[in-house]
């Protein structure tokens, strides 16, 4: 079920006050939380001398490693305003920035692209390139179709009902002027069927298990884009 820009701002805004500890104050979301810093650290150096935008950065759980924030709703951006008041923050829409051609030396964008029809992903693509300098980088994540063909994941709703394999993010992105430079797996155990205290100790080794030559069947993959 595919769901409107719009609709899936509205339904953002709904629950703006409560995202954060529903969804990163438990300790699945920590876990989560914490791959993803595993691999943002790898790629973004915060001391470099750029310009580098958090695309979709809602709350701004990830917008540390940012200069600017952009998120088309303002509801979720308002605790990111909090957080990080030296960064600079726009509200519109990750198809239609309106940033100035060539401004980033990166442009990262985590949980957006997995709620959105393919066709909408492809017009960030285009948009994230039109922004970044050459040789600029795009970051994104996407739930692994591999994994869920593998488990005979049934989708139920639009949230997080886009999945992609490596080679259909490389197609789309070369149709943008990208290429994919490295990948990285985000998730790889069962951890949310796992007692609590087993998650944390795991950390580790499922960042391992999920960067091995299993990584495609990651939960998440993210990719690395480089513009041309």
């Amino acid at each position: 079920m595919e769901k409107k820009q719009d609709e899936v701002v509205d339904y953002y805004d709904t629950i703006a006050a409560t995202y954060d500890d529903s969804r990163f104050g438990n300790s699945y979301g920590r876990f989560i939380d914490a791959e993803e810093r595993r691999v943002m650290d790898r790629l973004i150096d915060v001391n470099a001398e750029e310009l580098r935008l958090d695309m979709a950065c809602g709350t701004g759980r990830l917008t540390n490693y940012a200069t600017h924030g952009l998120d088309a709703s303002d509801e979720m951006m308002k605790p990111a305003k909090e957080r990080h008041p030296s960064v600079v923050f726009t509200q519109a829409s990750a198809a239609d920035t309106g940033f100035p051609d060539g401004m980033f030396d990166v442009v990262y964008s985590f949980h957006l692209l997995m709620h959105l029809p393919e066709a909408t992903v492809g017009e960030i693509f285009k948009e994230a390139c039109r922004i970044l300098k050459p040789g600029g980088r795009f970051i994104m994540d996407i739930p692994s179709k591999k994994r869920r063909q593998l488990f005979h994941h049934k989708q139920e709703s639009w949230h997080g009902g886009t999945q992609m394999t490596v080679s259909e993010v490389a197609q789309m992105a070369a149709e943008a002027s990208l290429t994919v430079n490295r990948t990285f797996g985000i998730l790889m155990l069962p951890v949310h069927r796992m007692p609590e205290r087993m998650r944390k100790p795991l950390l580790k080794f499922d960042a391992w298990l999920a960067n091995g030559w299993l990584k495609q069947y990651s939960s998440y993959i993210v990719c690395e884009l480089v513009k041309h």
